[in-house]
């Protein structure tokens, strides 16, 4: 009786602990659930009102699914999720389960998604240039959401991401070579014009994308240096409420020592300190300069580095 008792307060424990685990889990992740949605019903939006309708060509998983349907009339959803789901059982072993749950609900959903957008009718624009131009620009923001809470959309990313851990290839390197393979297939099914087209889509969409990952990260750093950093690093600590870092320097010309001061700020807190400068040193040397990712406290989490 005593070790029965002892066991269940071992599995309460360690039930607990789980439980806890998984809710501090579950709030982590509820952003990646807003941001996934989102971005699955951007990309089914670009791929139903953008793509087909003027039959450009596509890349990855999407471009055949786009193929099968010029040729027979298939919706997109089918084979993007079918081909997922095959895809997901044959790098299994190489991918991480959160990759792998991730990608089965944004292939679930688009499969759900997609067909409910194929419904509606969208008003057509006189220029293919400006219909292909917008679809990159949508399509780069909705994968772009999937990429910045490291999560995605399945298809090529999957056989990209196996085909690292299996063979030690270049991700970047399997993916260009499969994405414009695809695109050149494409061209058994639409004229040379709409692959060109679908090249020029691809081209903004991954400039949309490293914008959308990057702009959520951006960060301003700030170096001064003047004889009243102390008075500045004050101002950045109480009123602006940022950390600060005072490092001592040493002047090349005249060999004078001083003090320079660090500080990594968000943009909107950057015109306020201006002023601050201003008003207590106006022959400060100050350097502002944009970064694309901070990761510590107070910033970004190592956990999403």
């Amino acid at each position: 009786m005593r070790m029965m008792r002892r066991m269940m307060q071992w599995m309460l424990r360690v039930g607990g602990k789980g439980a806890a685990l998984l809710r501090r889990s579950g709030r982590e992740e509820l952003e990646t659930l807003v941001s996934t949605t989102l971005g699955t019903f951007i990309v089914c939006f670009s791929i139903a009102a953008l793509m087909m309708p003027y039959r450009f060509a596509g890349t990855g998983v999407s471009g055949i699914a786009l193929i099968t349907n010029y040729l027979w009339g298939i919706s997109p959803a089918w084979v993007i999720g079918t081909s997922n789901v095959f895809l997901l059982a044959w790098g299994w072993n190489f991918l991480s389960p959160r990759f792998t749950l991730w990608t089965l609900y944004v292939s679930g959903l688009t499969t759900l998604v997609l067909p409910l957008f194929e419904r509606f009718e969208y008003p057509t624009l006189d220029s293919p240039m400006l219909a292909a131009i917008l679809a990159g620009i949508t399509g780069g923001v909705g994968y772009g959401m999937f990429f910045r809470v490291d999560a995605s959309s399945g298809g090529m990313d999957i056989v990209s991401m196996a085909a690292r851990k299996r063979w030690g290839v270049d991700v970047g390197a399997v993916s260009f070579y499969i994405n414009v393979g695809i695109l050149f297939l494409s061209y058994t099914v639409v004229t040379l014009e709409q692959m060109l087209y679908g090249g020029l889509l691809l081209y903004i969409e991954t400039l949309m994308i490293d914008n959308v990952v990057h702009s959520f990260n951006r960060r301003t750093q700030v170096l001064v240096i003047s004889p009243r950093t102390s008075e500045i690093a004050s101002f950045i600590m109480s009123r602006l409420e940022r950390s600060a870092t005072l490092i001592p320097a040493r002047g090349a010309y005249r060999g004078t020592s001083a003090e320079m001061l660090l500080a990594v700020l968000p943009r909107r807190q950057v015109p306020p300190l201006k002023r601050h400068i201003a008003s207590v040193d106006p022959a400060a040397f100050v350097i502002f300069s944009d970064v694309s990712e901070v990761v510590g406290e107070g910033f970004k989490s190592w956990l999403r580095a």
